[in-house]
């Protein structure tokens, strides 16, 4: 019997030596070994130091050879259980993991079946368990070449099934790839992956450092005709800056102002912001001028505030600016027939291939660089109409000699001809040219300004002041006139343009210049600077900026701005307050003093100019090619594209390390070595293909 028993705790001592995952224990003595009989059980259990680790049956008071069989070394024996259940062709040997079916049949070659594969890997038990603290072995070659291969996908925008292509490049290049995560649905599969867990970093670093958050949306609609709603954040990750940060695109229901704010909360809670951290720290909400956005009664921001009553909504400023300069259109007729002018330039070249190449023709005869003309003051931002008027300017001589040649080409016919001639006339007029450089010193202001708001580093404060310098920079237009109009009041005096006669045209009525510098400046005003619900925030805001301030300046000032702001926000006044003296007294950078009141006013978005760029992106994903791809696959792809770092500057291992974890699909056929079928045409080119490749 003693002989029997040493016996046993032999075995039970090899087949209980693995360590487990909680803690690595050496393998026990004899000694340490002990089974307990208990005459009132029919099982015997096994201990290890004091643990129970197996049972046994009395009756048999022996183990199983068949039973004492090893399981990864990284794993747990109920681990290995639970997979033995679910996959019962595996097995293990020294510690790595096989299949027993392919052991079976390894030795079987169908080479007429070119599909017909068996993995060496599963054939000979060489598969890791996946925890192991070999780096090689846990986190393979294959599977971060595979991993980067999907992340340069998204990265640049290509499609799903160059996967595999670039996967097989990689191969004939040397490269050990694997044999599985090569088809289309592995790509779709580990894209998706990267981009859940990016974002789960993301949202726990500023859940962690209870940073305040403002939340910025914009609605459009896809190719597939499919009306989308894009959600930007703007934070501060690890207590630095604030930046933006797309959380993801989401696919509207109805387009209802309760539908968009049940979205909208859906998207955050799934991302990981809970409720309790949005209502303390939700600050800001940021959208177009839509009524349903905005509205005061129902509108999606005053359902917002509603629930998170931190919430401070702004409306875009760039929205802003195309609203005052649509104001002014509406003030003076004139601008509209400028405009209907210019936009005859567009639909004359854009929509005619032959008329487009005739100006080509002309700009390089005169050694003119050609720049398409596009619309002034249309639904495009102001920076668009700058650009519009600027290619008018450059390209006055290439335009006038155009129309002019157009006008006496006798193989047009009358109407066409007459046509030129109109265009000609009103185009070498020097009315037409007076208000031409109105609208290019007016408009080159005012892009300046849009781009400056759409900068993403731009504070409230910056905004404020830039839209004050440029309505101050417009009145002096009264009196000292800008470049372009300084120019063509010397060639309005010659009669001569950059070496084009001028003909006076009395059809034309120009633009009343001061009339119209009023105008646009008094819309400034009142859509920039005069709205009743930003101008206490404003004020409050602007005592920190050392630019306003007094010559002698109290050593107390701004304090009660400040204590407001902390109150309004959830700051620590106390904090800010002494920050404040601080400031004040000492020549320091304000996130040096009150970082946490300096990071809530950084975290006001300027305007929703992110969303645009988002946009952008979208439109670039889903392209003509790929319309069909769902939003979900649209929004991993953007979430990557946008915040993930450069391909070289990515760093795969912690994506696949929670992959191995989350996903071990081995039952999966998708997931398996894609093979690309030889079409006909690649067999009716063999021939061509061998001289292409011979050495000669």
């Amino acid at each position: 019997m003693d002989n029997k028993r040493t016996a046993t705790s032999q075995k039970i001592t090899n087949y209980f030596s693995v360590p487990s995952t909680k803690k690595h224990k050496p393998t026990p003595t004899d000694d340490e070994v002990a089974i307990t009989n208990n005459p009132s059980e029919s099982k015997k259990e096994v201990t290890v130091n004091n643990d129970v680790v197996y049972t046994l049956d009395s009756a048999t008071k022996t183990i199983n050879e068949d039973l004492v069989t090893q399981w990864p070394q990284d794993w747990t024996f109920e681990q290995w259980q639970s997979k033995k259940e679910k996959y019962a062709w595996m097995n293990c040997h020294n510690g790595k993991i096989g299949c027993s079916n392919c052991q079976k049949f390894s030795n079987i070659h169908n080479s007429n079946n070119s599909a017909f594969e068996i993995s060496p890997e599963w054939s000979l038990s060489l598969i890791s368990g996946g925890t192991s603290n070999n780096k090689k072995t846990r986190l393979s070659v294959q599977n971060l070449s595979v991993f980067k291969t999907a992340y340069y996908i998204a990265k640049n925008n290509r499609p799903y099934n160059d996967h595999f292509q670039l996967l097989e490049l990689q191969a004939l290049n040397g490269i050990d790839i694997g044999n599985t995560l090569h088809s289309r649905f592995s790509s779709t599969s580990i894209i998706s992956h990267i981009a859940i867990e990016m974002k789960k970093k993301i949202v726990c670093n500023i859940v962690k450092s209870n940073s305040k958050l403002s939340v910025l949306i914009d609605e459009s609609t896809t190719l597939s005709t499919k009306s989308t709603m894009v959600v930007y954040i703007k934070a501060s990750i690890s207590s630095e800056d604030p930046i933006f940060i797309f959380l993801a695109l989401v696919e509207l229901k109805h387009q209802t102002a309760e539908n968009i704010v049940t979205q909208l909360i859906d998207c955050l809670h799934e991302s990981g912001f809970n409720n309790e951290y949005l209502i303390n720290n939700w600050i800001s909400f940021v959208s177009d001028g839509a009524s349903v956005l905005l509205g005061k009664k129902a509108g999606v921001a005053k359902r917002l505030k509603d629930i998170y009553p931190l919430i401070f909504s702004w409306h875009c400023l760039n929205h802003r600016l195309e609203l005052a300069v649509n104001d002014t259109m509406k003030d003076l007729n004139s601008i509209n027939h400028f405009k209907s002018f210019i936009d005859s330039f567009y639909v004359l070249y854009n929509n005619s291939p032959k008329n487009t190449n005739e100006i080509k023709d002309v700009c390089n005869e005169l050694n003119i660089i050609f720049v398409k003309v596009g619309r002034v003051l249309d639904t495009r931002w102001v920076a668009s109409s700058w650009r519009a008027v600027n290619a008018v300017w450059k390209t006055f001589p290439a335009l006038s000699k155009h129309f002019y040649n157009s006008s006496i080409d006798k193989t047009k016919d009358s109407k066409t001809r007459s046509k030129y001639l109109g265009l000609y006339k009103k185009l070498c007029s020097p009315e037409f040219l007076y208000d031409l450089s109105l609208m290019c010193d007016v408009l080159l202001e005012l892009s300046n300004l849009s781009l400056n708001l759409q900068k993403q580093k731009i504070t409230l404060m910056e905004a404020n002041l830039n839209i004050k310098r440029s309505i101050r920079i417009l009145e002096s237009f009264k009196d000292n006139i800008g470049d372009h109009m300084k120019e063509v009041e010397v060639a309005n005096n010659d009669m001569i343009f950059k070496n084009v006669k001028l003909i006076n045209y009395s059809k034309i009525v120009p633009i009343k210049k001061n009339q119209f510098i009023t105008s646009i400046c008094n819309n400034l005003k009142s859509r920039l600077l005069e709205d009743t619900n930003d101008l206490s925030l404003m004020k409050d805001i602007t005592v920190l900026d050392k630019s306003t301030w007094p010559v002698d300046i109290d050593i107390r000032y701004g304090e009660e701005e400040v204590k407001r702001l902390c109150k309004r926000f959830m700051l620590n006044k106390n904090n800010a307050i002494s920050g404040l003296r601080v400031y004040i007294d000492e020549d320091k950078y304000p996130q040096d003093v009150f970082p946490e009141l300096n990071n809530c006013i950084k975290t006001f978005p300027c305007s929703t100019a992110e969303c645009e760029r988002g946009f952008s992106v979208l439109n670039l994903i889903c392209t003509d090619l790929r319309s069909t791809l769902s939003i979900t696959n649209i929004s991993n792809l953007m979430l990557i594209n946008i915040n993930g770092p450069p391909l070289k500057l990515w760093s795969p291992e912690s994506y696949v390390k929670s992959w191995l974890v989350q996903h071990r699909s081995a039952d999966d056929t998708r997931t398996k070595k894609s093979t690309k079928k030889e079409e006909d045409t690649d067999v009716y080119k063999r021939s061509l293909w061998t001289i292409v490749n011979s050495l000669k």
